[in-house]
């Protein structure tokens, strides 16, 4: 079967739930993943390393070839009387996106959510796509049952960055629309701004007009994470490096040689700027909350 330019698979799955143990989301127990594969095609993408558990290219096959956990309804009722009471938190979306294309043809996402408010389970939700607004009276009533949040991810407001960085994704603005909208609809939403790509998405300016534009359309931020780069991810990554930021490649290559992780130094200054911009900008109480380290300077990148 094929839908647009994707080939998709459906198949069959003993469970929906993943058992998560990282020390990186110590809170994060139990994860859901409707979908195998993204056909959003994000170039920073983490989870394309799952692909290689098939034996396919996490970077050529990523995103155009995405599998569709047709039971995953009947698994996760299954899951959840296993589990018994009082019923975890559910986080969806760990691995892909629930509202990526194919979602308003299998909507396996909106019928997992049908299936936690009746189990009186809550849940947590992480997307890009503007198809989640089909869904906001369900996450709202959710929410009123057991507890929901959702979290829209964004890293730039620049048009033309986030549409080289992610092909197949709703516009910032769009996004920020949705933001907006779902906020009205009394769905618990805040704003991810992660990945922080260093020396794409990191400047003062970049991440001001984010946030600014965050708090502008009535959002929060929720939380921020630096670039992670996962080895079935660097294929991808350099080679848009190569043709869009080629002097940023060495540093990458050099940063990235033998950990995973952003340089510790790197990460306290990214979190210095913005929990100061946070501060400056968040309005009201949520401003308080934001306490200002002191002032950070530029975040080098020792081009």
């Amino acid at each position: 079967m094929n839908s647009g330019h994707a080939r998709i698979i459906e198949i069959d799955v003993k469970s929906a739930l993943n058992k998560v143990n990282s020390a990186r989301a110590p809170d994060m127990r139990w994860s859901l993943n409707p979908y195998r594969g993204c056909k959003h095609g994000c170039i920073y993408c983490y989870a394309r390393y799952t692909h290689a558990f098939f034996e396919l290219d996490p970077d050529a096959d990523f995103s155009s070839t995405v599998f569709v956990k047709r039971n995953l309804p009947e698994a996760l009722r299954r899951d959840l009387r296993k589990l018994g009471w009082p019923r975890p938190r559910i986080s969806i979306g760990t691995a892909t996106d629930p509202y990526q294309p194919i979602e308003g043809r299998y909507r396996l996402t909106q019928t997992a959510l049908k299936i936690l408010r009746d189990q009186l389970a809550p849940a947590s939700l992480i997307t890009k796509n503007t198809m989640v607004l089909r869904d906001a009276d369900l996450m709202a009533s959710l929410h009123r049952a057991a507890g929901f949040s959702l979290c829209i991810s964004l890293i730039t407001v620049d048009e033309a960055l986030a549409r080289s960085l992610e092909p197949d994704v709703p516009s910032p603005a769009q996004r920020l629309r949705v933001v907006q909208e779902l906020a009205r609809a009394g769905v618990p939403v805040s704003v991810a701004i992660a990945p922080v790509m260093p020396g794409l998405t990191d400047s003062e300016t970049q991440l001001r007009d984010l946030i600014q534009a965050i708090y502008d359309h009535g959002g929060r931020v929720g939380y921020h994470q630096s670039f992670k780069l996962y080895p079935d991810t660097r294929k991808t990554l350099f080679a848009w490096l190569e043709r869009k930021r080629p002097h940023l490649l060495p540093w990458y290559r050099r940063t990235y040689a033998a950990s995973s992780d952003a340089p510790r130094a790197y990460e306290r200054r990214l979190a210095a700027r913005i929990a100061r911009l946070r501060a400056a900008i968040a309005p009201g109480a949520d401003a308080q909350a934001q306490a200002a380290p002191p002032a950070a300077g530029q975040l080098s990148l020792g081009l």
